[in-house]
């Protein structure tokens, strides 16, 4: 039990002493997610992990958006020795499930989900909120006719102005960070466009703009280049392609200025696709 109200299922994730557990919670709570860091067991930073949750609730409750996972309750549990979180359950599927029996997507739905990203990246910075671990485990796909095409997971851990700490990373989300947060430099909204611009390089390639395992081998990665996913021409896949790569240029300078632009472009790129049809 969790805070006397939440039963913990079996771990479903650990990574760098941040545990994820499916949870069952009593009358007007159902089905919930947990969070938590014991810091007597999670090593050197498991204090200043503990702290970034206890920052997370705090900033979770100043931004609301149909695209962001909901805050449920937060605290200590003395027994456990646990700073905690529980989020709302989010059915469906994971963009990293999704690519994995369909490796890469056509690019109208490319196109979509990128668009549907970059309203919620615009919603945390105007919070002055960073989001900075975007990766293919937390973004939650919808059902069919929901209201917003997915659920971003991992947000508020960031403000703007404070230090990154990369330990908070798990692997999945390393090939998709901006080279300044992998050297451990001041980061930006353009660092989330970086991130962004990767989810769609990989939806459209089928594989990441960038290989390796650990920080130095994505930076000796990043010194080769990133290849173009097709020919080149005049079409908006190559269109897509072409503002992917500009989303993961080195210098911060030659990207984006932020995600409401590249939503913008993005927006006209969809607009040239076989079949579309101007919004109201």
């Amino acid at each position: 039990m969790l805070a006397f109200r939440f039963t913990l299922g079996q771990r479903s994730a650990a990574w760098n002493g941040v545990e994820v557990y499916p949870a069952f919670g009593d009358v007007g709570f159902g089905p919930v997610v947990v969070k938590l860091v014991r810091p007597a067991v999670a090593g050197r930073e498991g204090g200043a992990l503990a702290l970034r949750l206890a920052d997370q609730a705090e900033n979770l409750r100043v931004v609301v958006h149909p695209g962001i996972v909901r805050l449920v309750a937060d605290g200590w549990d003395d027994p456990l020795g646990a700073r905690f979180l529980v989020l709302e359950s989010v059915a469906g599927e994971t963009l990293e499930a999704h690519l994995a029996h369909r490796r890469k997507l056509d690019v109208g739905l490319a196109l979509e989900l990128t668009c549907a990203l970059c309203e919620v990246l615009v919603a945390l910075h105007e919070r002055s909120l960073l989001h900075l671990d975007l990766a293919l485990d937390n973004v939650v796909l919808a059902a069919p006719g929901a209201p917003f095409p997915l659920k971003l997971q991992d947000v508020g851990a960031y403000r703007m102005g404070e230090a990154a700490l990369l330990a908070t990373a798990s692997a999945g989300m390393l090939p998709y960070q901006a080279p300044e947060r992998l050297r451990g430099e001041a980061c930006d909204v353009r660092t989330d466009v970086h991130a962004a611009g990767a989810l769609l390089y990989r939806m459209l390639g089928g594989h990441p703009p960038f290989r390796g395992a650990t920080v130095e081998e994505l930076l000796e990665s990043r010194r080769r280049g990133v290849p173009p996913i097709f020919a080149a021409g005049v079409s908006p896949a190559v269109e897509a392609d072409r503002a992917a790569r500009r989303c993961l240029a080195e210098d911060p300078a030659r990207r984006f200025a932020g995600p409401a632009e590249l939503r913008e472009a993005l927006a006209e790129l969809r607009l040239k696709l076989p079949g579309s049809r101007p919004t109201a």
